[in-house]
């Protein structure tokens, strides 16, 4: 459904991302894992063209696309299908949050506002924020603005949705919050990428697991396959220190 082949990206001469290949297929849940700076932020930035790769071919839902050369039109169309969900929530602040849902379908989509209000109620009752659809992001809890951000992702009803970290600006107590509703979407068969330090979220939700470290896909697999028999050694270090022990 999504796949994209040697994907390269350098910042000032620095390689972050050394000729990555990356598929999801539909209805697939990866979890993507690694030390920080090892290229899972800026892999999901590329496949979104938030960032624009120096090299990669992407394969999405058939269509074929030069990474470097794609168009301004086409990056437009690619993004329509997927939902991107930041770390730190990028809610616009003069909107409410049913605003916020609202935005993108009246917006990107031409929908008209009633039929956009409908939706960004039914997607904010699923998020459990339909009480709180008339609060500013500055009256909401950190875990209900990224349920907010969840909501306007899934509002557009994507055939992928990315998360970057969603949880990483979070506390325990909220970061159960919005891992719940993510848990939700997986059981309901959504199609998604998880750049994640949540270890227990990934081997709960996840169906596959990609190690990254240094630029570079050190391994992947079946999560439960990853997770409890690496083959690489630095897979296996690293779980070790980030799983949480079985009780």
């Amino acid at each position: 459904m999504l796949e994209v082949r040697g994907i390269r990206k350098s910042f000032n001469q620095t390689e972050v991302l050394s000729g990555i290949d990356f598929k999801v297929e539909k209805q697939e849940v990866v979890a993507v894992i690694g030390p920080s700076g090892s290229g899972k932020t800026t892999l999901l930035r590329c496949i979104s063209f938030l960032e624009r790769a120096d090299a990669g071919e992407m394969i999405f839902d058939g269509a074929s696309y030069d990474m470097t050369k794609v168009s301004n039109r086409d990056i437009r169309k690619l993004r329509m299908e997927m939902g991107f969900v930041f770390q730190s929530f990028n809610l616009f602040q003069n909107m409410t949050a049913i605003q916020n849902v609202m935005e993108g379908l009246v917006t990107a989509r031409r929908i008209d506002k009633e039929a956009a209000r409908r939706t960004a109620e039914e997607v904010l009752l699923k998020v459990g924020m339909s009480e709180r659809k008339n609060f500013y992001p500055g009256e909401l809890s950190g875990g209900q603005q990224q349920r907010v951000a969840i909501a306007r992702a899934i509002a557009l009803n994507p055939k992928v949705i990315l998360f970057d970290e969603p949880t990483s600006a979070l506390d325990p107590e909220l970061t159960a919050e919005v891992l719940g509703v993510m848990r939700e979407l997986a059981k309901e068969g959504t199609t998604m990428v998880v750049v994640t330090h949540e270890m227990g979220f990934a081997m709960e939700a996840a169906t596959r697991a990609v190690f990254m470290e240094g630029g570079v896909v050190v391994e992947e697999g079946p999560v439960r396959e990853l997770f409890e028999n690496p083959k690489k050694e630095r897979t296996r270090q690293f779980l070790s220190r980030t799983v949480p022990p079985k009780e």
